[in-house]
């Protein structure tokens, strides 16, 4: 039963790898597919890739918090 379950982990950490991999490369493919004259499919790739990079952006560099206005932060005693 162990072995079972350990060899389902494996296949499915190897699939994670692969997607990840393919992810990493969508970049190349499409310079390779703009090269070859694949101009939709390039462009299509170009903006994927461009766009999840913004996405991972965003959300590993959070934006400046707003300060305090000063008022809700007198002594008013």
């Amino acid at each position: 039963m162990l072995g079972t379950v350990t060899a389902f982990l494996a296949i499915l950490m190897v699939l994670a790898l692969r997607n990840a991999a393919k992810a990493v490369l969508m970049p190349v493919y499409a310079v390779r597919d703009l090269h070859r004259g694949r101009y939709v499919r390039g462009l299509v790739l170009l903006s994927c890739s461009a766009l999840a990079a913004w996405t991972i952006w965003t959300m590993t560099h959070p934006g400046r918090t707003k300060a305090a206005p000063v008022a809700a932060v007198m002594y008013t005693g």
